[in-house]
């Protein structure tokens, strides 16, 4: 038994010493501004490319930028498709939550109503992978991800606006711009923290 705990426990070590580059950050928060940004005008229809190709983008970077200063651990496959599972399921619990509620205060055929609560819908959304990141890294910033996204999905979806979509498009922008920000942050002070080795020539 003691035995597991303290495998669980160097699992979520390794992972979390994984994520503290704040590359996740960054790349979700590109793929949340340019969404939102979708809304507004077709340009930014390339989010579409950041979703297919963000794992690709993240590991180019962690093996210029992460390997070599912390190296790298390979994760269980099986493990990670049991926790997207969870995700999935949680995700589909968040949709059927969004349809009963509309369906007592309102009317599920009125487009409308499902376009002024989508900043709800997209912030419990998101706390799924967020909690997911949590459970398997221990790090509580997390959770307060989690919090805040629901904070401000809940406030645009209450605020009136002239435009349907501009609630879901403040959300979008604001929640990504925080994530793309803390990101950035996180990255440069990973880099700070975790210089390269410089070699001395003779």
């Amino acid at each position: 038994m003691t035995q597991n705990l303290n495998l669980k426990e160097i699992e979520k070590k390794a992972y979390r010493d994984s994520q503290q580059d704040g590359l996740m950050e960054v790349m979700m928060g590109l793929i949340l501004m340019t969404f939102g940004g979708f809304f507004y005008s077709p340009v930014f229809a390339f989010y579409i490319l950041l979703i297919v190709f963000a794992g690709r983008i993240v590991e180019f970077i962690r093996r210029r930028y992460t390997h070599p200063r912390i190296g790298f651990v390979k994760f269980h496959k099986d493990d990670s498709k049991d926790a997207l599972t969870g995700v999935f399921l949680f995700e589909v619990t968040v949709i059927v939550i969004m349809f009963t509620l509309i369906s007592l205060f309102g009317n599920v055929k009125d487009y409308s109503q499902w376009v002024d609560w989508a900043p709800l819908f997209f912030g419990m959304i998101l706390v799924g992978p967020f909690a997911h990141a949590q459970s398997r890294s221990g790090n509580v910033r997390y959770t307060g991800y989690a919090i805040l996204s629901v904070i401000l999905g809940l406030f645009f979806s209450l605020t009136e606006f002239a435009s349907g979509s501009t609630g879901l498009i403040l959300y979008l922008v604001l929640m990504g711009g925080f994530l793309f920000s803390s990101g950035i942050f996180i990255f440069a002070m990973f880099l700070r923290k975790y210089p390269l080795a410089t070699t001395g020539g003779a």
